[in-house]
This record gives C-alpha cells, structure tokens and sequence, in this order.
C-alpha cells in the first residue's frame, strides 16, 4: 500500500458510517482530500468543533443537504461526537500498526459527553398514563419499558419463543437477546454480517433503509426478566390474539415470527410504534410530554428508588454496560433520600438549645464509707508484711 495515496476518509469510513453516520458523512466531506499523513491535532480538534455545530442529516453520502429551519436546530449530540473519537481512534491505531503515521493525531482528552438531566414520570404518572392507552400495541409496548425498562428495539425484537410463562416457579421470564431496528442499506452493506440475525423483506420498492433483527446493543443487554401477574396475563391475551388474527384471514397473513404483530402478520416497525406513541401522546396533553426512551429512564428511576438504590440489581434488569454506567445516568435518583438527609439535619441542627445552663452548686459529698467486716480486716492485716503493718500502725494513731 502507497502512504501517499492514503486518505483518511478511505481509512475510516467502513468503521465511522454503520455506527454514527451523520457524523461520518461530515468527516468524510471535510476531510475526503487531506492525507492521513498531513493531519494533526490541531486539525481533529477543528472538526469535533465543525461537528458540534452540524445538523443531524446534514451530509448523505458525502453531499450537504438542504434542511429546513427546524432541521438545523438539531445538531449532532455529543455522544455521536465521542462515538466518532473512539472510532478515529481505533483507525488512527491501524494507521500507525501499518506505518502510515508515527503517532495518533487525536487530542489528548476525549469529547465530553455531556450527560443532560432527563424529563421522566414517577411511578404515579406512569400508572395514569399506562391506563388511558387504547391500542393494544401501544398498551403491551409501554408496560414493558415501564416495568421492565425495555428499550423500544427491544421490544419490537422479541418473539413468542422468548416468554417462558412457567419459568421462575410459574412467575414466567422473558429472554431479552435481539434487537429490531431500521438500518441504512449502505450502512448495513458494511456491518459484519454475523451482528444481523435476519433482514426482513422490503414492503416499499426502492426503499433505502431495510429493517433487521440484531444482536443488542452489548453484551449485558442481553438478560432474563421477569414477568409481573398483570403483564403476565396482557402477554397471554396478546399470543390470543395473534391467533385470532391468522384464524380470521389464513390467506392474508403473513407470520414474520414476532411478537409484535400488524393484523396481516408483518412486523411492527419501530417508526409506526413511535408514530402510535406521539398520537396518543398529542391527544393526553395533561402528561408531561416525554420521547418513548424516556419511559425507559422512569422505569430505571423507579426501580432504583424501589431497591434503595441497589444499581447492580437494577443493572442486570435494564442491561446497561456497567454498573458506574448506570450511577453516572441516574444520580438524580438519589436526589430523594438526599433532601431527606438534609431536612432531617435542619430540623435538629437548627433546633438545638444553646441557651447556659445554671450552675449548679457543689456539694460537699462524703463519699460512701466502704462496707467491709471486721474479720476481713483482721484477714487483710494478717496477709501484710512487717513493714506494712508498721506504716498501718503508724496511721492508726497518728
């Protein structure tokens, strides 16, 4: 390989798109002319600047597109910024394992990711809001990322195969272990392959995305979980009717194998659930207005303030990656016991009666004469030494 014809969109566009793509795209229209031998960190530490003020979309395929006003207030988050240092990272490491450059030109210290307070209902709300779900989709989808703390991916990636209902003594399980999502073509040409389970057939001819069931996110997403009695029994009466879907038209009905199902068979999509979700949303103004990801923080919420904050209880349950991973997303759950703490400290620190006691007076107190018998002293001065019983003598009349 000639070094000098090494570019550096070449180097990393196959590891940047299929995880983060718009800010792949960004990289790659920016820097697709620059040599990888030329940068420096002065130059990467301009991009992640240019990225922090790029609009989600604002390159495909290396083209900038026009977007509307409301499209340009949505920029790149931080996360995705962080996301494309730790794969430069990884492409700049190849560069320097192959000869290409002497030294990584990242900057010493990451992107920060900023980790931004989310809006979330407490268990109270969630109960409301959970009650006044009509579709029975929406309803099954949102009580288990409200007591299970499921992402929407999740969710959508089960399938009957995955419900145990006689598992744990008969409380049933549920196996978390696939991820459904919609991908882009492009993106999952360079994805590795074994990370797909399968791709399900295009519904619209020229569709650029496609929608596949994946391994999960990491390797702790996948988890058992337990049922509680009435999600238990919602699940049992979905699985009903999922038959009496395919009893009332065979001939239309396509099994696609998943647990969630249109009446005709085919997958629930994650973008029709989320379009469910805001109707329903839109029409019940009196919640306060929350994405569906964000039932999966009330849920975490909720359960970590259940367990007194056992987070690695509530980790196994949630799937995050590490335990700290979930301290550091959910420390506003010990918000609670910390007012708590603190009022408590107010109500006796504040309280406290400084005012000078009274001296009291002095008693001239003899102290309590010694009850011994007689014929313990006699046995006591037997037991003395000459001299003791001198100084003993010498007491007594002095």
């Amino acid at each position: 390989m000639d070094p000098d014809s090494v570019h550096q969109a070449q180097m990393v566009s196959q590891d940047l798109h299929p995880v983060c793509g718009d800010g792949a795209e960004s990289y790659r229209a920016v820097y697709r002319e620059r040599k990888v031998q030329e940068l420096r960190t002065y130059d990467i530490e301009k991009f992640y600047s240019t990225l922090a003020k790029t609009p989600c979309g604002q390159y495909v395929h290396g083209v900038k597109q026009d977007l509307s006003k409301k499209q340009k207030k949505r920029l790149l988050s931080s996360t995705s910024i962080h996301e494309v240092h730790t794969l430069l990272k990884t492409a700049f490491s190849y560069a320097v394992e192959w000869d290409l450059i002497h030294k990584i030109p990242l900057p010493r210290d990451a992107p920060k990711v900023n980790i931004e307070e989310r809006t979330i209902w407490d268990e109270k709300t969630m109960l409301a809001a959970l009650q006044t779900i009509e579709n029975p989709a929406l309803h099954l989808a949102v009580h288990m990322s409200m007591i299970l703390s499921l992402r929407e991916g999740e969710i959508l990636g089960l399938q009957p195969s995955d419900l145990d209902f006689d598992a744990a003594d008969g409380r049933g399980t549920i196996s978390i272990s696939k991820t459904m999502q919609r991908a882009n073509k492009d993106a999952l040409e360079k994805l590795d392959p074994k990370q797909v389970y399968y791709t399900f057939p295009d519904r619209r001819e020229g569709s650029k995305s496609s929608l596949i069931l994946k391994k999960p996110k990491t390797k702790k997403s996948s988890r058992i979980l337990y049922m509680t009695k009435p999600l238990k029994e919602e699940l049992l009466a979905w699985l009903e009717k999922l038959k009496q879907d395919e009893q009332n038209a065979p001939e239309k009905y396509s099994n696609c194998g998943q647990l969630f199902r249109l009446p005709d068979g085919l997958p629930i999509a994650p973008e029709l659930l989320t379009k469910w979700y805001r109707l329903w949303r839109a029409e019940h103004p009196e919640f306060e207005q929350i994405v569906f990801h964000g039932l999966r923080h009330s849920s975490a919420t909720y359960q970590l303030l259940q367990s007194d904050g056992d987070f690695k209880s509530v980790q196994g349950n949630t799937g995050h990656a590490t335990a700290s991973v979930l301290m550091d997303t959910y420390a506003h759950t010990q918000d609670k016991p910390r007012l708590e703490l603190t009022e408590k400290i107010e109500a006796n620190f504040y309280s406290q009666d400084l005012t000078p006691a009274a001296p009291q007076p002095r008693q001239n107190e003899k102290p309590a004469a010694t009850k011994i018998s007689g014929k313990e002293i006699l046995e006591a001065i037997r037991l003395m030494d000459a001299d003791e019983r001198r100084e003993l003598t010498r007491a007594l009349f002095a």
